[in-house]
């Protein structure tokens, strides 16, 4: 009898979690690659984890971000880093995923990613830093996470990010100039709240470079930076 009633408990406190998170609907993300025309830097996680590190970027947040080969995800092109490989990612989520340090200048102001995300819609979800300010890709994201807010998100509550459901993988693009000079390290970072999971974050590789092109020996912008600044 203990039993049944615990049981009936449970579903009937499941009931109230699901019915109080409210639904909203996001964009599906621009499909936009950079239009690298030379690349400095080419982390393609198949070859390795090319010196990345994982970080904690909230208080409590679980660990999440692994590096290896996935079958959990369609199309995974050889090894990731990813939100746990063989499962959803847990909730109470919370990690960073750090990049080596570089420079940014003319040749390197462009970073393009080559990712997969699923996670639920609005209240978990990921995103891109540098020194802790959130960083855009050039079409922007699909929504803000943990909205209403009665669920926090580890390490994005209340931030815009890669959030909703899976739409297979896909190339964005961040302008990095406003960092023109200075020595970054760039984090990808990822919450969940307490409650529904999803496959996660997964990332293919990480390329930085400009879409300069060479004409009578002078640079001239083309590309992304042409078209949306």
């Amino acid at each position: 009898m203990r039993i049944l009633l615990t049981i009936l408990i449970c579903l009937f406190t499941t009931g109230l979690a699901t019915a109080e998170k409210p639904t909203f609907d996001t964009h599906e993300p621009l499909r936009v690659p950079c239009g690298l025309t030379n690349v400095v830097y080419d982390w393609d996680f198949a070859a390795g984890m090319q010196d990345f590190t994982t970080s904690p970027c909230d208080a409590q947040g679980v660990p999440v971000w692994e590096h290896g080969p996935t079958t959990y995800v369609a199309g995974a092109p050889g090894t990731v880093w990813g939100t746990v490989l063989e499962a959803d990612y847990p909730v109470d989520s919370g990690e960073a995923l750090v990049s080596p340090s570089f420079m940014v200048s003319e040749e390197t102001y462009l970073m393009e990613i080559f990712h997969y995300y699923d996670a639920e819609n609005l209240w978990d979800g990921g995103n891109v830093k540098v020194n802790g300010n959130v960083i855009t890709p050039l079409v922007g994201y699909p929504g803000v996470i943990s909205v209403p807010g009665d669920w926090y998100a580890w390490c994005v509550d209340f931030q815009s990010g890669f959030t909703g459901l899976n739409v297979g993988w896909f190339s964005s693009c961040f302008d990095l100039s406003a960092y023109l000079g200075q020595t970054i390290q760039v984090s990808f970072e990822f919450g969940s709240d307490d409650t529904f999971v999803e496959a996660g974050w997964y990332i293919a590789s990480v390329r930085v470079g400009n879409d300069f092109i060479v004409e009578n020996e002078s640079q001239t912008w083309t590309g992304v930076k042409s078209m949306y600044r």
